[in-house]
């Protein structure tokens, strides 16, 4: 299958592009704003494969008759990855299906939820009947150890699901992060900042191997670094589905790091944490006796790439990438920064009108407020 890469930063060249490889996609064509970082891009492709690499075509927008648009004319590409700064990618994903493509984009699916429940009545009302799949690159849905980890809390191994507790701590420092050192990340136009942008792979996470809806969140917000507007530091209490209560403690500007996730049952207790090599999962009966415990690696990217691949070919859209999933990962991130807000949710879909009255006056009465929704409008 011809794939077209759109976007030629970091994750691009690190994770898409070796994914891609690995699946035995076909790399035909790359696009980024100048053709320098897009024939980066190429140079790294050389190094993986270079016979695969070769006849990948760049496209620009400084290079006059090959810019996006001319790319996304071209017949022989069936999908793209899209890999852009979050502001653009919501346009560029219309693009994309408008001339007919299949799109996998990166996480979150937009700015804030009315940009994503924007994009998702268009595409299920223009594009979604003519099986055009538009999947969203949230690979902590696909990561094995969570996968896993899932599969355990679904099987009862320890009983029913009471308390979820995460604590993520990095320290985000100019010139030694280099995920900060692009300018849409260090001047965010968007609400929650790097809260927001890495804050949904953990909702993701919770979501996903948990089983359950987060329908209720309080909590308080802080911006500890200059160089992190609009907020580095969240703590929040959350209220789940099926009943279970559990806390979020994420933070950029912790000079402690931490990486750990804690599922508490009813007879026993599942815990994920960092690991050289993937993740550690650990398992322990009621009396904290070690049932389990292995070093996972997830392979997220990959799995994610090759779920995508075979939707395409299957004309079936994985559930799990789907963009219904990334907006309640979005809604969920967006209670929590940078403001005190609660959200409650009766239904695992969302009411579109409901959440983004509440949600947007949230943001302008910065106080505590209840949103109340029922399910995502056909």
């Amino acid at each position: 299958m011809s794939i077209a890469i759109l976007g030629a930063g970091l994750f691009a060249k690190e994770a898409h592009l070796p994914a891609l490889y690995e699946n035995h996609a076909k790399v035909v064509a790359v696009y980024s704003r100048s053709s320098k970082s897009a024939n980066e891009l190429v140079k790294e492709a050389e190094k993986l494969d270079a016979a695969a690499a070769k006849g990948m075509e760049v496209y620009s927008d400084d290079t006059a008759g090959h810019g996006l648009d001319d790319l996304l004319k071209r017949k022989d590409i069936a999908g793209v990855v899209v890999a852009l700064p979050i502001l653009v990618q919501p346009d560029v994903v219309r693009k994309c299906l408008a001339a007919g493509k299949h799109v996998l984009c990166e996480k979150p699916i937009a700015k804030d939820v009315e940009s994503a429940v924007s994009l998702i009545k268009e595409y299920e009302a223009k594009y979604q009947s003519k099986n055009l799949i538009f999947s969203i690159a949230e690979q902590f849905r696909y990561d094995l150890c969570y996968e896993k980890a899932r599969q355990v809390i679904a099987k009862g191994d320890i009983g029913k699901v009471a308390s979820v507790h995460a604590r993520v701590w990095g320290n985000i420092q100019p010139g030694q992060n280099k995920w900060y050192e692009t300018e849409w990340r260090k001047i965010p136009e968007y609400q929650g900042g790097f809260i927001l942008d890495g804050g949904v792979h953990f909702i993701a996470l919770i979501r996903h191997v948990s089983g359950q809806e987060i329908i209720e969140t309080n909590s308080f917000a802080m911006q500890t670094y200059d160089h992190l507007p609009p907020v580095d530091t969240v703590n929040a209490a959350l209220r789940f589905s099926g009943g279970a209560l559990g806390s979020l403690s994420l933070s950029f500007a912790s000079v402690k790091g931490n990486f750990e996730f804690i599922f508490v049952g009813t007879s026993g207790s599942l815990t994920i944490s960092g690991a050289d090599g993937g993740n550690r999962l650990v398992v322990e009966d009621a009396e904290g006796k070690v049932k389990s415990d292995e070093i996972i690696a997830g392979k997220g990217v990959f799995e994610e790439v090759r779920a995508f691949i075979e939707a395409v070919k299957t004309g079936k859209a994985d559930e799990k990438a789907g963009p219904r999933q990334a907006l309640a990962d979005l809604a969920v991130i967006e209670t929590v920064a940078p403001i005190v807000v609660i959200l409650i949710m009766q239904d695992p879909e969302l009411d579109i009108a409901s959440l983004l009255k509440d949600i947007n006056d949230a943001n302008t009465a910065l106080d505590g407020l209840e949103a109340k929704a029922d399910a995502l409008n056909a």
